[in-house]
């Protein structure tokens, strides 16, 4: 099957050798019933019948080769994809060219796990494009799925269908955590130097108290505070404008793997919403702080690879 549809960049033409066809039930009603028509006239000599019969036959013949003609020649090709997260689906948009002066009707386009897509008619030597949405339930670098093109087209006797593999991946980010909890400690730690404070006065403001939530660091604790009631307060803590800030593994690793990626995950957009500057330290890898779209990309595709160590 990787012979016949090897997988390449850029736009690929069905070849004779890469089309299939086989009858569909009504076509296999069709040839019991031109079979019985046949058999029938010649035990009877029905001159009648057996033109009949063999009428059928070529009306069957042409039919075959219209839906064979229905894919030959058409250019597939499958266009960059987004990156999504963990649970959403991607849109997967591919371009249908027609390079024949004959019009395509009634394709079918789908892959492993995705709803079928329908392109009701293709005219001669147009494009057009067509979205199947893929879904991603686990994160990080998927390969695109083999594709599958088919149409039954016209009478619908006969199924011709054709594969497209594509060389492109997409990158499946984590989930982000909903109304994540700010980060723990209000001290930015580079991992060279060892603790260092965040703010250019030597501490963050302090930003008022909140309940406890599962992962949040010890020291952030309001024990005094804690003590007059029945539940876990929180210090929250506010970092002045522009300065940077670094969200670190350690404040997570009390959570199970996939809620702690969640949580960065979260932090880190939220970072990037407000143009802060942020920094991110895992177990195998670590980015200074900074900010944009590309330093965004590079941390969620950290997080969306990460393994934990042994």
């Amino acid at each position: 099957m990787n012979r016949r549809h090897p997988a390449r960049s850029g736009p690929q033409a069905i070849r004779h050798q890469q089309l299939y066809i086989l009858p569909t039930r009504y076509g296999f009603a069709y040839s019991i019933m031109v079979l019985t028509l046949l058999v029938g006239a010649l035990n009877y000599q029905l001159n009648l019948g057996l033109l009949f019969a063999f009428l059928l036959i070529g009306i069957g013949q042409t039919v075959m080769f219209k839906s064979y003609a229905n894919l030959l020649g058409l250019r597939l090709e499958v266009l960059p994809i987004s990156a999504v997260f963990a649970g959403e689906h991607a849109a997967v948009l591919i371009r249908i060219e027609n390079t024949k002066n004959i019009s395509r009707s009634q394709l079918q386009v789908s892959c492993r796990h995705s709803p079928i897509t329908w392109l009701a008619n293709l005219p001669p030597w147009e494009t057009q494009d067509v979205t199947l949405r893929l879904p991603c339930p686990q994160r990080g670098l998927v390969t695109m799925p083999r594709l599958r093109l088919e149409s039954t087209q016209p009478l619908a006797l006969f199924r011709c269908w054709s594969y497209l593999n594509s060389p492109q991946s997409l990158w499946v980010y984590p989930a982000p955590e909903q109304n994540p909890p700010p980060p723990p400690s209000p001290i930015g730690r580079n991992p060279s130097i060892g603790p260092t404070l965040s703010s250019t006065n030597g501490q963050d403001e302090f930003n008022g108290l909140r309940l406890f939530q599962r992962g949040d660091a010890k020291h952030a604790i309001a024990w005094k505070h804690s003590a007059h009631g029945e539940q876990l307060l929180v210090k929250q803590f506010q970092s002045p404008a522009g300065q940077s800030i670094y969200f670190h593994w350690e404040d997570v690793r009390d959570l199970a793997l996939e809620p702690a990626l969640s949580r960065l995950c979260a932090w880190i957009l939220a970072a990037h919403e407000r143009d802060q500057d942020y920094g991110l330290e895992l177990p195998n890898a670590h980015f200074a702080p900074a900010s944009g779209a590309i330093h965004q990309q590079r941390c969620l595709m950290a997080l969306a690879q990460f393994a934990p160590t042994q």
